[in-house]
């Protein structure tokens, strides 16, 4: 079993890919990425964590198949629609949401740290709205020293699934940095009405 079989994020693509390029071309598509996975995991050992889950098997299936882009992309927002539904089932319980909304300025800060390799402009941090603008993302960092900028906005459109799953907080971004914007820039609102 390759490390792309066991990919948290990626193994359930080469069901998609299947369904999409019938078997066999899957089957030399995952193997080629799951070789190319290896080299650019040797290769890059100092990327983060977070690069090496989410970036690294994105890079070796763009590398060895780059029509596969767009298939990624519908892939990962099917998973942030499934993710956005746990989100959605946890902040349903009674006060989760209010609680999570009462730490959401620290938590924004601290997910976009420059600790974190973030370069972040903190918009909002207010009862009504809390705002961040991402100036510099290093997860797209990552994705630009290997060579392929473009398998970051499959990140992000993993991202942008997700984040509308909180239940009573209202979440919007209407730019990203993996998408050829200058930032990526996050809203959230604390909407009771929000289901």
């Amino acid at each position: 079993m390759s490390k792309l079989d066991k990919s948290f994020v990626y193994k359930g693509f080469r069901t998609l890919l299947a369904e999409r390029n019938g078997e066999a071309e899957a089957q030399r598509i995952w193997a080629d990425a799951s070789l190319r996975l290896a080299e650019l995991e040797k290769a890059h050992p100092g990327l983060d964590s977070d690069s090496r889950m989410m970036i690294l098997p994105a890079a070796a299936l763009y590398q060895v198949s780059p029509e596969t882009l767009p298939l990624m992309r519908e892939y990962a927002a099917d998973m942030g629609r499934r993710i956005g539904r746990v989100i959605h089932g946890v902040t349903s319980i009674p006060g989760v949401s209010w609680l999570l909304w009462s730490q959401m300025p620290r938590l924004m800060r601290t997910m976009s740290s420059p600790e974190k390799g973030y370069q972040r402009r903190i918009v909002s941090e207010t009862k009504e709205l809390v705002g961040v603008d991402i100036l510099s993302c290093p997860l797209h960092e990552a994705a630009k020293r290997l060579g392929v900028p473009e398998v970051a906005a499959v990140v992000c459109a993993m991202d942008k699934a997700y984040m509308t799953g909180f239940k009573f907080i209202q979440y919007t971004r209407t730019t990203a940095i993996g998408e050829g914007d200058a930032c990526c820039d996050y809203r959230l609102r604390f909407d009771p009405d929000k289901k």
